[in-house]
């Protein structure tokens, strides 16, 4: 049965319906591309204005910041934000005059004392362009969220960190593995001014942020941490044994202590205190260290044999001895060590000669 046909009028008015709903479309795509188009045009000339202040003559830096002074805050704001953690030297300090006469420092602020904890967290990413000495740099190191307290502590610059050592090391025991990291890297980036909070929080009670605390001072060049290093290579952790003996490397090295650690109960431990005396180039413990290739771990077996060769003609000799030795994994240790350094004694050789005859 064939299907009523609908008025004339009702249909006019369907179709004009669906043409307007589709012009409607049409336009509003239209719309939004010009719209696109004129954000990302306008994100063009905003990086090319801060290409021009960051690396340009004063003159033209000076004009390009003006012509920034007058584009939307906010399009600025998001350039200025991926830019602030990348730049040094006089970049920088040119990116912080900008900030300034710009007026984003205002917006800045804004971020920092925002309900929003995102716009917190923006915020303590870019409180390092706040003029030095302003409170608002360190203003979120004590946030209620973890991110914040985080990006708080990784935007700190070195003069910051140094200053604010005390309240860094606090941070190392926080409840947030992030912030902890954050304000690692915060006291790693510091001067001679950490050392004497670092050293005073290695002397407290064991805590979640000791091992933080004890790769800062391995990695700090300071004589002055040596003691408090040392003392945990007792502790109950072996990991922190192992960051202990890395740290105790440069700055004292007594062969009891050390043969003590190549016997550790942690293969962690042996291991590192292997490449440690191999680094020192200890040809004095090159028998203790020889031991090693007989190890029931493979990564200390690696290690003894590979300190061995920084060891001199004694780490030589000691290899040749266990490559015949009635352990099969010391002799295939010491065998494989053995071949590797020579061949790139012949690689090494045959380059020397190769540019001796090519000079000649």
């Amino acid at each position: 049965m064939t299907p009523p046909a609908l008025p004339l009028v009702e249909l006019s008015t369907v179709l004009i319906l669906v043409g307007v709903v589709a012009a409607g479309y049409l336009t509003a795509g239209v719309v939004n591309d010009m719209l696109r188009h004129r954000r990302e045009a306008r994100r063009d000339r905003i990086e090319t204005d801060l290409a021009t202040v960051m690396f340009q003559s004063e003159v033209q830096a000076a004009e390009a910041a003006g012509r920034l002074a007058d584009m939307p805050h906010g399009a600025v704001f998001d350039l200025v934000q991926r830019l602030a953690t990348d730049l040094g030297g006089d970049a920088d300090e040119r990116l912080r005059q900008l900030v300034s006469t710009a007026g984003l420092t205002r917006d800045i602020r804004r971020r920092l004392n925002s309900r929003s904890w995102r716009r917190r967290a923006q915020g303590a990413a870019l409180a390092s362009l706040l003029p030095p000495g302003d409170p608002g740099r360190w203003l979120l190191l004590s946030d209620k969220r973890a991110l914040v307290r985080a990006r708080a502590a990784e935007s700190l610059e070195q003069d910051d960190a140094s200053e604010l050592a005390p309240t860094l090391t606090s941070m190392l025991h926080d409840e947030s593995e992030a912030v902890r990291f954050a304000a690692q890297q915060a006291l790693l980036k510091g001067d001679t001014r950490v050392v004497d909070a670092v050293r005073a929080y290695l002397g407290q009670p064991h805590s979640v942020g000791t091992a933080y605390a004890l790769e800062i001072a391995a990695n700090f060049p300071d004589p002055r941490l040596t003691q408090a290093i040392a003392k945990h290579t007792k502790a109950t952790d072996p990991r922190e044994r192992a960051i202990a003996t890395r740290g105790l490397g440069p700055w004292l090295f007594e062969p009891e202590i050390f043969r003590e650690l190549l016997n550790d109960e942690a293969p962690l431990v042996r291991a590192t205190a292997a490449t440690t005396v191999g680094s020192r180039g200890a040809e004095i413990m090159a028998a203790d260290v020889g031991r090693l290739l007989r190890d029931p771990s493979w990564e200390v077996r690696r290690a003894a044999g590979l300190a061995l060769t920084k060891m001199g003609p004694a780490g030589t000799m000691t290899l040749r001895v266990y490559a015949n030795d009635n352990d099969a994994y010391a002799a295939d240790m010491a065998q494989q060590v053995l071949a590797t350094a020579e061949a790139r004694y012949r690689t090494t050789s045959n380059q020397h000669r190769t540019r001796v005859e090519a000079a000649a």
